[in-house]
């Protein structure tokens, strides 16, 4: 063992335990840190990578993890410690409560980003299609599913309530197949999370609307929700708090179609790109 260090205080000294030096001293030395990434699905998985590579070696680990194929759609975000501002002008910050989410630059090392240990990052769809069901690939429409729904849930996406039944009842044909009125009783919703504020009298309609789906594979569902979705005036958009001239409160948003303005979630004007 080392001997102890001193060091002098106001008011006297204290000891530094050797111990505390060689955890100091080990967590210098090692090469790696490990990245918990929560996916879409609610799973989560832990990724070593080397603390000097740039942020691009994590997501090609996710990306070879989720056999993904098109990845260009996805990104990870982490919290961003530093309050979030009331007005925010740049795209790369999400509100997250006090915080933001930020996007992790992949060329960039994820300890110039990010805080930690822990490192804790979020798998999400960060560039949204125009039509995600004319993607080539089904397991990335299945991702752009699971983002929307989340969106949805979360509120993020503003949704009518006759349409988040739809959706939510496209959502249950993926999850339990046909309804099967032996297996799927009074309530069989309960355990279900669709929209921010949920009802039972939601929930019948749900069940109700997912009757009619008899026949749909999962894939068929998932595609027959994309394609309602898509049609959401808010689909797909990121907003980002602003004032106009006259110091009124706006929101813009940033679209595969151009930037959008609204207003209390009603779209007031669109600049194509």
């Amino acid at each position: 063992m080392h001997t102890m260090s001193m060091r002098l205080v106001s008011g006297g000294t204290y000891n530094v335990r050797a111990s505390e030096m060689a955890a100091h001293l080990q967590e210098r030395q090692q090469k790696s840190i490990t990245c918990m990434v929560h996916f879409l699905d609610d799973s989560q998985e832990a990724f070593e990578v080397d603390k000097r590579a740039k942020s691009q070696h994590l997501l090609d680990k996710v990306f070879d993890h989720l056999e993904l194929v098109e990845k260009d759609y996805f990104g990870l975000q982490f919290i961003d410690l530093t309050p979030a501002p009331d007005t925010m002008g740049h795209g790369s910050h999400q509100s997250a409560g006090p915080y933001s989410l930020r996007w992790l630059d992949p060329l960039k090392t994820i300890k110039k980003q990010c805080r930690g240990p822990p490192f804790e990052f979020f798998f999400r769809v960060k560039f949204y299609v125009s039509d995600p069901s004319k993607l080539s690939e089904e397991y990335t429409r299945y991702h752009f599913f699971l983002q929307v729904k989340r969106d949805i849930l979360e509120g993020r996406l503003v949704c009518p309530h006759n349409t988040a039944a739809l959706l939510a009842s496209y959502a249950v044909q993926s999850d339990l197949g046909d309804f099967n009125p032996d297996e799927h009783r009074e309530h069989y919703l309960a355990d279900y999370q669709f929209i921010p504020s949920q009802t039972e009298e939601f929930e019948k309609q749900i069940a109700e609307l997912h009757k009619q789906h008899r026949g749909q594979t999962p894939a068929d569902a998932e595609y027959n929700y994309l394609d309602k979705a898509k049609r959401l005036e808010m689909y797909g958009v990121d907003l980002h708090n602003a004032r106009d001239q006259s110091n009124i409160d706006i929101q813009l948003g940033v679209t595969s179609v151009g930037l959008v303005v609204f207003q209390n979630n009603v779209k007031i004007n669109t600049f194509p790109w």
